[in-house]
């Protein structure tokens, strides 16, 4: 009898080890969860030789950047620069995305560059760190990715109010409008002059801008004026066309 308890006893030691052994594999061992599948963007680049990989909604956003784009204007490709790399890679990589955008004449496109942090971290991002927008450039108005500069042909605080100038204070007032994002408008001048009197310059030239946005209706606290006077020119003060750079005003936004 003792040896059938003893045997009764061992077989029961085999089940309850059997269903402990099954219990911790199902629920220790067994089944980790298992990784989340990795979706990139429409366009990224490979971070070892900068190349440019598209997928199968490359041609849909593609399409959508060129819908819209607005006559008189060019597309402004910003490729990225990564850590532990130079500008000049960032400007190879928008030369790149050029390529990609066949139906445009190539003086339509302008390329820049900007830097963007890690380039295995962003590679989730849509167009990894590419930035794209159409922008106005001509002899008044340069528009770039984050700011514009708009030039005085003459010695003047009074707006400029040519066509292009207009159409983009318009564009801008509209998405002030909308958006909860604010601009600085620093006023500059070239050299010609008292300092003092530029500084006063610079600001008129700001206000002035500033009066214009607000008649469109964009609520006076988005925009802020400053003057820089003389002291922040784009080019030496040694020529008529440099002295026309640095007579402008320079319009920053803010988010």
């Amino acid at each position: 009898m003792r040896k059938i308890l003893v045997l009764l006893l061992f077989i029961l030691f085999l089940i309850l080890a059997w269903f402990s052994w099954c219990w911790y594999k199902e629920t220790v061992v067994c089944c980790p969860e298992p990784l989340p599948e990795i979706s990139y963007g429409p366009l990224i680049f490979d971070c070892n030789s900068a190349e440019v990989i598209t997928n199968d909604l490359w041609p849909e956003k593609k399409q959508e950047i060129l819908h819209n784009g607005t006559k008189g204007k060019k597309l402004l490709l910003v490729g990225p620069y990564f850590t532990a790399e130079s500008e000049q890679d960032g400007i190879n990589r928008a030369e790149k995305v050029k390529l990609l955008f066949s139906e445009l004449p190539s003086e339509e496109v302008i390329i820049d560059a900007r830097f963007a942090g890690d380039c295995e971290d962003t590679k989730l991002n849509m167009l990894h760190e590419l930035k794209y927008k159409w922008v106005t450039r001509n002899d008044d108005i340069i528009e770039h990715l984050d700011r514009t500069f708009v030039f005085y042909k003459y010695d003047s605080d009074k707006e400029v109010t040519n066509e292009a100038v207009v159409a983009y204070f318009n564009e801008l007032s509209s998405f002030l409008i909308e958006s909860g994002d604010k601009i600085l408008i620093v006023g500059h001048t070239d050299s010609d002059g008292p300092s003092l009197y530029n500084e006063d310059l610079g600001l008129k030239r700001a206000i002035e801008y500033k009066t214009h946005l607000t008649s469109l209706g964009v609520e006076e606290s988005k925009v802020t004026v400053e003057s820089k006077g003389e002291t922040e020119p784009l080019r030496p003060n040694d020529t008529p066309e440099n002295k026309q750079m640095n007579r402008r005003v320079a319009i920053h936004i803010m988010e």
